[in-house]
């Protein structure tokens, strides 16, 4: 389907689909469904006013409200990245998180890397040592395209074998 986004949202986008009528909007674009890569906010990927061409994932006609998809219509890209397992690579960090970092590999691709894997040493957060930004060089552990996640080891440690 392919519709006009009527309103842009940190859990969504409305958007008034071709056909309705005027004042209605019955599209929403849960943020998930947005695109396959790291994003804060939807507004990175569409603006108001924005013409999208969507799949529609599910039709609710007791409300009358259509979920759509605009990542359902681009191929995955960790399918395409489903080789890199064993590789080392370079990739910055685009998140920290209590437990480890996220780390951008390729332009729709993000990799998790745990605590654990920081240090030799014990550290209780993973900002003593790497902020957002900073560039990291990590092994890939693993491709996991069923679960759509990556696991990233440190070079050189047992786990990265």
């Amino acid at each position: 389907m392919t519709g006009t986004v009527a309103g842009v949202h940190n859990f969504g986008v409305f958007v008034h689909l071709d056909g309705e009528p005027e004042g209605l909007c019955t599209g929403f674009v849960r943020v998930p469904d947005l695109t396959w890569g790291w994003i804060e906010h939807p507004s990175e990927v569409v603006a108001t006013g924005r013409r999208i061409t969507a799949e529609v994932i599910n039709a609710e006609t007791r409300t009358g409200q259509i979920a759509v998809s605009l990542k359902a219509l681009q191929g995955d890209p960790l399918v395409r990245f489903a080789d890199q397992a064993g590789r080392i690579l370079t990739g910055q960090v685009v998140r920290v998180v209590p437990f480890g970092v996220i780390v951008r590999l390729a332009s729709e691709v993000v990799g998790f890397l745990h605590l654990s894997e920081l240090s030799d040493e014990p550290v209780e957060t993973p900002e003593q040592l790497v902020g957002e930004g900073d560039l990291i060089t990590v092994k890939v552990a693993e491709v996991d395209l069923q679960r759509h996640r990556v696991r990233l080891c440190a070079v050189g440690r047992a786990g990265g074998r």
